[in-house]
């Protein structure tokens, strides 16, 4: 508990504890038994003096959780592989995460970035150990347990029993539709999570390459949102769900396109983006963003021509809706139909593995900001409205039965591939080829329905909306007394990550976005 006393008369409350003031100007920290006269405090609000005090308790708690690292053989030294261990249970890939490249050049035994745990030392003294960690704020925020996910463990034994309830499901088929695909077996399932803290935890088939196919929709929405702003996106392709399959040869009322993710959005939108530009240009631009969400992951973003030539050569109802929305207007008339096909069959067949799906939809749960690199990719005011048709028209002409049972963003595609959102949480990628009626994958569903109501705490609770920026006093967000409660729109079931397992620990770093928070409960 740290006290705040001045002769300001100023009441303020931070995090757990509350700031006391009265008439006695000194601030005292009881875990640090330090005081601070009052000629200390000259200009000095009591945002400053919370701050200090928190340096004052972390110093004295880094001690002691470091001191648990030293209960070897030896306790002057630390094993290395253990301590690597234990980051890779709080979901830290140490060789690949680049938050992580200074701290593994020390302890490495060669000098070249081509580092392999083979080339590790075996164990570093105590005092060069403490010095790489208080060095290092990622290793330093797993040992103290501030990453969003708390018990990282707990929820990746969780994810992985639901996994495997979930392999049973067979039903479904496979796509035939394009050609390419279809050689997908109907017994790949792979599914992977990765939380805006870049811990990632990985099941079954995660590392096969798959392609987005239509989960590149919202992301490429996003882009043109950034790239057009959001009024000239929306002349021509409207918000709402189309009741529709997602390529129904259709537009709304007023000519528009229902939405930005099925097929007649998605066609409009490629022909807004960019129109100046060369085709080389166009793509060159779009898949670089693309890439910047993931970049750090270990995995670059590959293109599948075989896949492409396949949707150019029998893409014939695309080619229909293209001509269609040119006659309606919906199309730019600076780019030729044939080159709006062409850059729409490209973003759909950029080919990823799933577990780099995963870190793909953790970048849009972080507020459009790459998670391991912290860069703002695609704006926080194209984020909210990418979430916000994610949730309402993701799932084809199955979004209101998802909205209604699952409650959280989500797009699915053809592949068998269905990403997940749960803003300032985590993303998850699910994959497996066989799809339902509506086109989408029905062991991804089921997964994605199993894990809601697990974690669900019922209907008519209080809610956390992602849309929000209204924090506590001392900027952070605060767990009720049960963990962490999710759900992004008033009325349905909230998730809660810590019922009846893991705890999550909603917060705010300086690299997040003060605009992508979530509204603490009543």
């Amino acid at each position: 508990c740290v006290y705040f006393l001045s002769s300001s008369g100023i009441n303020a409350e931070y995090g757990d504890s509350v700031v006391f003031c009265g008439h006695i100007p000194v601030i005292s920290s009881n875990m640090s038994n330090e005081i601070v006269e009052p000629d200390a405090l000259d200009n000095w609000n009591p945002d400053q003096v919370y701050q200090k005090a928190l340096t004052w308790v972390g110093e004295e708690l880094q001690e002691q959780l470091l001191e648990g690292f030293f209960q070897g053989t030896d306790p002057d030294y630390v094993v290395v592989q253990h301590f690597l261990e234990f980051l890779r249970s709080r979901g830290i890939a140490p060789l690949i995460d680049p938050r992580l490249k200074d701290f593994i050049a020390a302890i490495s035994t060669k000098s070249d970035s081509r580092y392999s745990y083979n080339n590790l030392k075996h164990q570093i003294p105590k005092a060069e150990f403490k010095t790489l960690v208080l060095a290092n704020p990622t290793i330093l925020s797993a040992i103290k347990g501030e990453f969003v996910v708390e018990d990282f463990p707990d929820l990746a034994k969780s994810i992985d029993e639901i996994f495997e309830d979930c392999r049973s499901e067979t039903s479904g088929e496979v796509t035939t539709y394009i050609p390419s695909l279809a050689h997908y077996p109907a017994t790949k399932w792979g599914a992977a999570i990765c939380t805006t803290d870049g811990q990632v935890h990985c099941c079954g088939d995660a590392e096969d390459l798959v392609t987005l196919q239509s989960v590149t929709k919202p992301i490429f929405y996003g882009l043109c949102l950034d790239e057009n702003g959001e009024k000239a996106v929306h002349e021509t392709v409207g918000k709402e769900p189309s009741g529709h399959g997602f390529n129904k040869i259709t537009l709304a009322r007023d000519n528009k396109a229902h939405n930005p993710l099925i097929n007649t959005g998605a066609i409009s939108l490629a022909s807004q983006y960019l129109p100046d530009e060369t085709m080389a240009s166009r793509y060159k631009s779009a898949i670089s963003k693309y890439q910047a969400l993931v970049e750090g992951s270990g995995e670059m973003l590959h293109f599948n021509n075989t896949v492409y030539l396949s949707e150019l050569h029998s893409g014939h109802r695309n080619y229909a809706i293209g001509y269609y929305l040119q006659s309606k207007g919906c199309l730019n008339e600076k780019v030729n139909l044939k080159e709006t096909l062409e850059l729409y069959f490209q973003m759909c067949s950029i080919e990823t593995s799933v577990r780099n799906a995963s870190v793909l939809a953790a970048a849009l749960a972080n507020g459009g900001r790459n998670v391991f690199t912290g860069n703002q990719v695609i704006s926080e005011r194209s984020m909210q409205n990418m979430l916000s048709i994610m949730f309402s028209c993701g799932m084809y002409d199955y979004s209101g039965e998802w909205a209604f049972e699952v409650g959280i963003p989500a797009k699915s595609g053809v592949s068998g591939l269905i990403i997940v959102v749960i803003p300032d949480v985590m993303g998850i990628a699910l994959w497996s080829p066989p799809l339902d009626s509506y086109g989408n994958s029905v062991r991804s569903v089921k997964f994605a329905r199993e894990m809601v109501n697990r974690y669900s705490k019922g209907r008519n609770q209080n809610v956390l909306h992602p849309f929000s920026n209204r924090r506590s006093a001392d900027g952070r967000y605060h767990n009720d007394q049960r963990g962490f409660v999710f759900h992004p729109f008033p009325g349905r079931r909230p998730l809660d990550i810590s019922i009846p397992g893991p705890g999550v620990r909603q917060h705010h770093t300086q690299a997040r976005s003060t605009q992508q928070g979530l509204q603490p409960s009543a």
